[in-house]
């Protein structure tokens, strides 16, 4: 609430400077929306289940943001219906409260635009490799700090963020805590997209946390149109991690200051169909499954298999997806996942998996999402789950 009222105060006193009055300003401002309803039921061989049903979504109100200034904020919101058990394990609701709902201020900050530059302050969702939103909950991850967007070079996107606390997707509080360990000096960011070279995208970013550990990242990737209907990808990804502070704990499997993974990708893309084979191997003892916030965006990611943990694991991954049209309105995909993960530390636990979903959008704005996924472990001391997801959304 401190950011908005900043931000009103602000907006008041500079308006004047500016061709477009306060009034019309708020009247022009921009309103989005979502409902989603959203069931989680988490199957485990040898212990107690996990399940519940939320209903909720988010609300963004952004002020005329054809102005220099503007400001925005947005509301997430997750109640439970029915019965539950074991609501924590679904990440759902506020597990800082053991309560059954959850309700944040995702996003509340001021934006300034200047020429090709953007600059942001306040609480904000972000889309970096190792701290993003991750959208697979209804009530997603937010950061609170500063972040400069800017243009300024020719086919150049820079990216300068100073995080100084985070809210993680299941609490309504902001706090010096990152997915993997506490921070008291804030973690930044330097980001670079290049798309100067045809048909390439090159990305660099590196995070600095010097209580945690840092980060440097590359990728490259390579489209290629042939035969109008057919688009050929490939790509690389590095991550590799060091210098771990007080707080950094090497075995964790969230990050750590042994990162040190290499993925490729390859892919297809028919008129109906998509077929992509990934592999990765992660050569360091630490994970990267959510890195400093969200969930870390390596190539060989599923629902819940990965080849982003710790103890060195070496993954294949072949992802497929059909466009199908049994119905008379909208359209309807099938995707087919399989996933192998050896790891070469005797430590960690080698798994394969069987991903599969249906989506149908019955327009843009509304689609039904059923997806399901069974994890098979080597090591019987460990239980095999599988975990079915239901989710209906409505975007306005």
């Amino acid at each position: 609430m401190k950011i908005l009222l900043i931000s009103i105060l602000l907006l008041s006193s500079l308006h004047a400077q500016y061709s477009t009055p306060l009034s019309e300003a708020f009247t022009k401002g921009k309103v989005l929306g979502n409902i989603t309803l959203f069931s989680y039921n988490i199957d485990r061989e040898k212990e107690g289940n996990a399940y519940a049903t939320a209903l909720g979504g988010f609300l963004k109100y952004t002020i005329d943001d054809t102005n220099p200034l503007f400001a925005s904020v947005r509301f997430h919101q997750s109640s439970s219906i029915g019965e539950h058990q074991n609501k924590e394990a679904t990440q759902l609701f506020n597990n800082d409260k053991n309560a059954s709902n959850l309700t944040v201020i995702s996003e509340s900050f001021i934006a300034y635009k200047y020429k090709d530059h953007l600059f942001r302050v306040g609480n904000m969702m972000l889309n970096t490799p190792m701290m993003n939103d991750d959208i697979t909950r209804i009530v997603p991850w937010s950061y609170q700090g500063v972040a400069l967007t800017s243009e300024i070079l020719t086919d150049t996107k820079l990216q300068l963020n100073y995080i100084s606390a985070i809210r993680e997707n299941t609490s309504d509080k902001y706090k010096k805590e990152s997915a993997s360990g506490k921070f008291d000096k804030g973690i930044s960011m330097l980001g670079v997209v290049y798309e100067g070279i045809e048909e390439f995208n090159i990305q660099s970013f590196y995070y600095y946390a010097p209580e945690l550990y840092n980060t440097f990242i590359a990728q490259i990737d390579y489209q290629h149109v042939f035969n109008e209907d057919f688009l050929f990808c490939i790509g690389t990804q590095y991550f590799k991690s060091s210098n771990g502070g007080k707080y950094n704990d090497t075995l964790s499997r969230d990050g750590g200051d042994d990162i040190d993974l290499l993925a490729l990708k390859t892919s297809i893309d028919g008129p109906k169909y998509n077929l992509a084979l990934n592999y990765s191997q992660n050569f360091g003892l630490s994970g990267i499954v959510k890195g400093y916030g969200g969930l870390a965006k390596v190539y060989t990611t599923s629902m819940i298999a990965n080849g982003r943990g710790n103890f060195k694991p070496e993954t294949w991954m072949l992802k497929s997806r059909f466009d199908l049209d049994p119905f008379k309105y909208g359209q309807t995909e099938l995707a087919l996942w399989l996933t192998r993960t050896r790891v070469h530390d005797v430590r960690g636990n080698d798994f394969d998996a069987y991903y599969s979903h249906l989506r149908h959008y019955f327009n843009p704005d509304t689609s039904v999402y059923l997806r399901f996924e069974s994890i098979n472990y080597h090591n019987t001391q460990v239980n095999d789950t599988n975990h079915l997801r239901l989710i209906t959304a409505y975007n306005f």
